[in-house]
């Protein structure tokens, strides 16, 4: 923006709200306080323009997180999917292969949980298989 566009405005501001000010501009890396504080102006504003025609733009914002939301369960829903096919083929696998007590697999679950909490999820049959192969083997 030209100069010419531009008017020169004094403000006086509690002392911590300029330090803390500073510092944000910092952190988010404003050039100047003239852009940090004409950027704050912006959003003040755009913000009271939102509260003001709060039905017209919340519902454009509502159908625009609705269909974002819709991709976001279609993704959730494969991915549950993948896992719910995996844990069936163990279930037969297990049923067929194994005979145990409701303590045993009580404390395979515990296990289990421990497992998937500490993987955040990101659990995979073949390194399962190939550890207990492993064990077995070595």
């Amino acid at each position: 923006m030209s100069n010419e566009n531009k008017q020169r405005v004094a403000l006086y501001l509690d002392k911590e709200l300029v330090r803390n000010a500073d510092i944000i501009k910092t952190k988010y890396g404003y050039k100047s306080r003239n852009d940090f504080y004409a950027k704050a102006i912006e959003a003040f504003i755009a913000n009271k323009i939102i509260e003001s025609n709060d039905n017209a733009i919340c519902e454009i914002l509502a159908k625009a997180i609705e269909k974002s939301s819709e991709k976001s369960k279609g993704a959730i829903a494969q991915g549950l999917f993948r896992y719910a096919v995996q844990l069936e083929m163990l279930m037969r696998m297990y049923a067929e292969d194994t005979q145990h007590s409701p303590n045993e697999i009580r404390a395979i679950e515990r296990e289990a949980i421990n497992n998937v909490q500490r993987k955040r999820g990101k659990v995979n049959l073949e390194e399962i298989i190939a550890g207990y192969y492993n064990d077995y083997n070595g």
